[in-house]
């Protein structure tokens, strides 16, 4: 004998194992098919399933009842919640289309042709006049010094150019700054004369 023969086909454990399984099946399977198609069977199956579903409305009930009792809400309590929040969602959904739709309106009106205008306001009163500012320094002999800063234009200087009886006296021969309407304006041909 070689060692092939010897080892044969029942020292391997898979192929053991897998010949009780199927001899077991086998005598299983014939047993439950002759048990299951027993009228027997179905009536003995339906009041099982008839008890189950009565002990179970029966727990059903009793934990409802105790819910209520510790006011903790109960599952078609919450369900019903539930149902609450899904049509408050859709009323909310359709509240924001019908704003969507209105800002749609209005931007499409503005967009529109403009209207007539409005009546015009009556204008209003004219403010003071302003102060003229100090005579600027005199230079040495005979050159003319740096401008004064310059008083607000009034209508008599904007009219017509300088003349030498509006030109600015200096301070000291007792004229008042005011009876210039222009300082900055001064002949440049005729020098300054230095302060007494």
């Amino acid at each position: 004998m070689t060692k092939t023969e010897e080892a044969g086909p029942t020292t391997d454990p898979y192929e053991v194992w897998r010949q009780l399984y199927e001899s077991n099946e086998r005598v299983w399977s014939s047993a439950l098919e002759q048990a299951m198609s027993s009228a027997e069977f179905g009536e003995s199956s339906g009041k099982l399933l008839e008890t189950m579903l009565a002990a179970q409305k029966s727990v059903r009930d009793n934990m409802r009842t105790y819910l209520e009792s510790m006011n903790v809400p109960t599952r078609e309590d919450i369900a019903r919640l539930g149902e609450l929040v899904v049509a408050l969602e859709e009323k909310v959904d359709q509240v924001v289309d019908r704003l969507d739709g209105l800002e749609a309106a209005v931007r499409a009106q503005r967009v529109g042709p403009a209207g007539p205008p409005g009546p015009t306001g009556s204008t209003g009163p004219a403010g003071p006049t302003g102060s003229t500012g100090p005579v600027g320094p005199t230079g040495p002999m005979g050159q003319a010094g740096p401008p004064g800063p310059s008083a607000p234009a009034t209508p008599a200087a904007a009219s017509g150019p300088a003349t030498a009886e509006t030109q600015v006296a200096p301070a000291s021969r007792g004229k008042s700054p005011t009876t210039s309407p222009s300082r900055t304006q001064r002949k440049p041909a005729k020098p300054a004369r230095p302060a007494k």
